[in-house]
């Protein structure tokens, strides 16, 4: 009977070690976490003196919501006794479930993970018996490969109007996005701030949120900036409500509105067009144009080509200097051009835009 109980004591002492036998350390990357098969980065020690067959469940849950955005279960796989170097390949099949509809979890297997703030949860436990052995938390930040890019105003430059137009490019890979929409803040950076303080501190000039666009023209409703002021400006790309990623911290100047229209003798200047009609212009040996450029374009190629000949030769070509806002160009017309034929003068700016007026020259 003794024996017996010495016996039924030292399985109990075996079954009660056991788990503390069983290690588990998670070598996640810091950063850099964006396909699911990284989960699976995972250190496991036996120190028990035999072969365990083991499973290990997952949880991610919401920092913020503390909800489960995924969860997760492998396969069972045997367990030597030393350690042993997990990867997503020893554990298949991974059996996958998706909990949270704000997040979009793309189903493949080897598909990507949502951005976000996660705390990912794990446990190995026994795959027999479902008894626990380890477990081990650890936050998880899964931002973009690329944030949004400013694109204009350019970073300290300076505009020539009052209400200007904001552009930039999407964060990538977009298919970590579900609902992707975007907000921008515009502060003023006051003497001696950094603009990195200003952001943060500052009472927003204007704060636009869920733009699904990749541009915002500074509406005319608000207030009209300020010349010799600096403002700063950011973009924060959304995914749903959630914060995903933001872009850099960008400042500009305000330094006049934009230039006075010339006068001269006939003072008729022609409005450049993105699409063709019937309307022809007419000048006497200088084609006068404006052109409101809402691009960074310094130089345009421009070609003028008649439209009366076979072929449509061109007749002259050059280039045009240019500034953002509006401009007011003047082209003296040096090339072979008859009287009351029709021409054509066009351009295609960065935007890959083609800008243009039909003409005829009366000189």
């Amino acid at each position: 009977m003794y024996k017996k109980g010495l016996i039924v004591l030292g399985l109990l002492a075996t079954l009660l070690t056991g788990k503390a036998q069983v290690s588990m350390t998670l070598q996640l990357p810091p950063v850099g976490t964006l396909v699911k098969n990284q989960l699976w980065n995972v250190l496991l020690v036996n120190s028990s003196n035999v072969t365990l067959m083991v499973r290990i469940n997952l949880v991610l849950l919401d920092e913020q919501t503390n909800q489960p955005v995924l969860t997760a279960t492998t396969a069972p796989i045997a367990l030597p006794r030393g350690a042993k170097q997990i990867q997503a390949k020893d554990l298949g099949p991974i059996d996958y479930t998706y909990g949270n509809t704000a997040y979009h979890v793309d189903a493949n297997p080897n598909g990507l993970l949502p951005t976000g703030r996660f705390q990912a949860c794990y446990r190995l436990v026994n795959a027999y018996k479902a008894a626990p052995l380890a477990e081990s938390c650890l936050q998880l930040n899964v931002d973009p490969l690329s944030p949004p890019l400013l694109n204009t105003p350019s970073d300290s430059g300076k505009i020539y109007t009052f209400y200007p137009q904001f552009t930039w490019l999407p964060p990538t890979p977009l298919g970590l996005f579900s609902d992707l929409s975007y907000a921008l803040v515009l502060v003023q950076v006051l003497p001696g701030q950094t603009k990195g303080d200003a952001i943060q501190e500052n009472v927003p000039v204007y704060n636009g949120t869920f733009i699904k666009t990749l541009y915002l023209n500074y509406p005319s409703s608000f207030r009209a900036l300020d010349t010799g002021k600096v403002y700063a400006w950011r973009i924060v790309a959304m995914n749903g409500t959630q914060p995903a990623a933001m872009s850099d911290v960008w400042t500009f100047r305000v330094v006049a509105p934009a230039p006075p229209r010339p006068t001269r003798g006939d003072d008729s200047y022609i409005a450049l067009k993105r699409s063709l009609d019937a309307s022809v212009a007419s000048c006497s040996g200088l084609l006068k144009l404006t052109y409101t450029n809402p691009t960074r374009d310094t130089l345009a190629r421009y070609t003028i080509t008649s439209l009366q000949e076979a072929g449509n030769p061109v007749v002259q070509q050059g280039l045009l200097p240019l500034r953002y806002g509006q401009n007011f160009v003047e082209v003296p017309l040096a090339g072979s051009y008859a009287a009351h034929k029709v021409y054509l003068f066009q351009f295609v700016n960065s935007r890959n835009e083609t800008w243009s007026i039909k003409f005829t020259n009366n000189r």
